[in-house]
């Protein structure tokens, strides 16, 4: 049994809030504070910074650049390598210093960690939240991802992955675990108890237990309890009451699709006349930003789309739609699924990624078996139509979130795969 306070350092090549920044701090927040002494290393000030103290972080501020990038900028990563030759150094010594015992990097997108890990001979676990063996991969290595995947694998102890399809890319050789994200369920109440949810769970637990209830009992009871939450949360954010909503969440980028959201809206327009679609996420680039805004422009939707950008209180927003919708071209896990679920929103997405290993079609969610357009429509006009069927949606999204993302479990999974290595390294 190990009675000191082991020092870990994890690394993020970013300071932003997505969701691999947020499975980060929640996984760190968990983490038993009288075994493990936690530092956060980030490039830069920013609100992944603010956020580690809250979360028991030390943070610290080594800068660094992206060693991937997209493919557009492959170009640059030899020079970030140079540039980011002065922040392994600096790590190593943070690692001398604290006599750190393990260190986490935080995502493919930066070897810092592995590398400085190498030199000081610690165990390095790498967490990958990225499809490194799609067609069309997120982030590219100048080299190659094939050539990328075999240092992942050399320099880690473990490769931790957010998902199953993640960990395919991965040969059988590598050391892979599956760390999946989990639900801060103390969040979500701080952000969602003036809306009555906590009371709403209750009501959902009383109903799963209660199995032998008519489908139309259960709808009358229900429906009422949601559209009250979904009122509270609209009128917080100053929604129409009367209209119905689709949202998607997420940086505006090509990898997740909202061109393809305001495409589906176009098929469903003049059916549902008072349907809008809230597109919740900061650009990523302002080139993918101006083709949205003149695609909306083209298809006549100025009336119907909403870019609301970056929130930051994300729970207490997604109680205000009528159906979430997943139009992501890849996605490894997708956190905002769960997060959904968990608050009652049902959830269409296109059957890909990890996307499959959350949503058992027609069960707790609906998936389009393709990248189109129409047949997301159809699937969103089926459920806008069928109250019922949203209804089971909700039922057993939350069901599945509740027995399966469990926060606390993965953060024990992560204390035990820790102390498992620090002791043999001793």
């Amino acid at each position: 049994i190990i009675t000191v306070v082991i020092p870990i350092v994890f690394v993020s090549h970013t300071c932003e809030l997505n969701g691999a920044e947020l499975m980060l701090l929640e996984l760190g927040a968990q983490l038993d504070k009288e075994k493990f002494f936690k530092i956060l290393v980030v490039p830069q000030e920013g609100p992944l910074l603010r956020e580690a103290h809250q979360a028991g972080f030390v943070p610290k501020i080594i800068h660094q650049k992206w060693w991937l990038t997209s493919r557009k900028e492959k170009w640059r990563q030899p020079l970030n390598w140079l540039w980011n030759l002065k922040g392994v150094v600096n790590l190593v010594r943070l690692i001398n210093r604290h006599s750190v015992q393990a260190v986490i990097s935080n995502t493919s997108a930066t070897f810092l960690g592995g590398i400085a890990a190498r030199i000081t001979k610690k165990p390095h676990f790498w967490i990958v939240h990225e499809l490194l063996h799609h067609p069309r991969p997120v982030v590219e290595f100048i080299l190659g991802n094939k050539l990328l995947i075999k240092i992942i694998s050399s320099l880690s102890a473990k490769v931790i992955v957010n998902s199953g399809v993640t960990g395919e890319a991965f040969p059988a050789t590598t050391p892979v675990v599956i760390l999946l994200n989990g639900l801060n369920w103390s969040r979500i109440d701080r952000e969602t108890r003036s809306l009555g949810l906590p009371e709403f769970w209750n009501f959902l637990d009383q109903l799963i237990h209660q199995q032998e209830r008519e489908p139309q009992q259960i709808l009358s009871q229900l429906l009422p309890k949601r559209k009250e939450i979904q009122s509270g949360s609209r009128i917080r954010w100053q929604l129409s009451l009367q209209n119905q909503y689709l949202g998607v969440v997420g940086k505006l980028t090509r990898e997740k699709g909202q061109d393809l959201a305001i495409y589906t809206l176009a098929h469903l327009k003049e059916e549902f006349p008072r349907l809008k679609l809230l597109l919740i996420g900061s650009p990523a680039e302002k080139s993918f930003f101006s083709y949205l805004k003149k695609l909306v422009q083209k298809l006549g939707l100025e009336e119907r789309v909403v870019f609301m950008d970056y929130v930051q209180e994300l729970y207490s927003l997604l109680p205000s739609l009528d159906i979430l919708v997943v139009p992501s071209r890849q996605e490894s896990f997708g956190r905002v699924v769960i997060e959904a679920m968990a608050v009652g929103v049902p959830v269409v997405a296109f059957g890909q990624g990890g996307l499959k290993e959350i949503i058992e079609d027609e069960h707790n969610g609906s998936l389009a078996p393709e990248f189109s357009p129409e047949i997301l429509a159809e699937k969103v006009r089926l459920l806008l139509q069928d109250e019922l069927l949203a209804t089971k949606f909700m039922i057993e999204g939350f069901v599945t979130v509740k027995s399966k993302y469990n926060l606390r479990e993965q953060a024990k999974k992560l204390e035990r795969l820790l102390e498992q290595w620090i002791v043999q390294k001793r």
